[in-house]
């Protein structure tokens, strides 16, 4: 793995009465990384991006961008970093080139027109640049912000619910953009509480609840299991053989029965490598089989599973 772009280390925010609404949060970002950061509404995600952008102050912890402390060196780091934090604001009376001239002017470094052309075409907006804001689309109004925020060349790019408003067209251009951006070594760090499209759009996730970092998980090893390829699968057969079906999976130890879905299809949980076995002992049973499908673990499914668990273990201490 690649050196840390963005290295988050026992990040903590304490606010009135010494309440923790951010504690003991750490993680890393690599080159070229697209990082989810989720969580249920108040879990800390805004108020960790506002204090590794620099917007409210850390009660304690350390941030570093590209192996420089933000303490030690607080403008180099920033100037690394291009952040949407909420909505990007515009001035909706001017054009989108007059928006980006301005944006332009209030960075560290000149940014020259040849730069501003090359952003606009990456984010797609070359037909409606000289057109005035407030004829902007939700989606287009989004791609004029990533535009904005790429102005200054950053290698970090932050964006707290960038999906907001957005149209399943929008969705899929922005995941599209994010994508480019990553395959030129820009790393994202990304909220939102589309588990579906996060799991379309990111490399990685973290999931944080109460404040609290709970679980990280690589995407292309959700679906993976520790427990020797324990997997989910459905078997579909005839409405009126059900219950044989039903009968014959739970006389064996080995396989779980789920559910039934509508009637005709049993969930079972079992190992992968006994799938071809099971259909065996259906045919061999006289039990019709019309499809075998593997049901995929998805985000939405695990975020659930731990921040219900959570809760769960929260009401039990509480009650003992």
């Amino acid at each position: 793995m690649s050196e840390a772009v963005l290295d988050i280390q026992s990040l903590r925010k304490t606010v009135h009465k010494g309440k923790n609404i951010v504690e003991d949060v750490s993680f890393k970002m690599h080159k070229g990384e697209i990082l989810g950061l989720l969580g249920p509404n108040g879990a800390g995600k805004t108020t960790t991006i506002r204090m590794i952008v620099g917007l409210i102050k850390r009660s304690s912890g350390s941030v570093s961008i590209n192996g420089t402390d933000m303490d030690e060196d607080s403008q180099t780091c920033k100037r690394q970093i291009g952040a949407i934090v909420e909505n990007p604001a515009f001035y909706d009376y001017m054009s989108g080139w007059k928006n980006l001239q301005q944006h332009a002017r209030m960075a560290i470094d000149p940014v020259s027109d040849e730069r501003m052309q090359d952003i606009i075409k990456l984010v797609q907006l070359e037909d409606a640049i000289h057109d005035k804001v407030k004829k902007y689309s939700l989606g287009m109004k989004q791609r004029l912000g990533v535009a904005q925020a790429l102005l200054h060349q950053p290698s970090i790019l932050i964006l707290d619910e960038p999906t907001n408003g957005l149209d399943p067209k929008g969705i899929r251009e922005l995941r599209d953009y994010l994508r480019e951006l990553a395959d030129q070594g820009i790393s994202t760090l990304v909220s939102s509480h589309l588990l579906s499209e996060m799991q379309l759009m990111c490399d990685r996730v973290v999931i944080m609840e109460k404040g609290r970092l709970i679980d990280e998980t690589v995407i292309g090893e959700l679906d993976q299991s520790d427990e020797q390829k324990v997997c989910i699968v459905a078997f579909q057969c005839r409405v009126d053989q059900i219950q044989e079906a039903k009968a014959l999976i739970e006389a064996d130890s080995e396989i779980e029965l789920l559910h039934i879905e509508k009637e005709q299809t049993l969930v079972l949980k079992l190992h992968e490598a006994t799938i071809p076995d099971v259909n065996k002992k259906f045919v061999e049973a006289g039990i019709d089989i019309y499809a075998i499908e593997r049901k995929k673990t998805t985000l939405e499914e695990k975020f659930l599973s731990l921040t219900n668990t959570r809760n769960m273990t929260d009401i039990k201490e509480v009650q003992s």
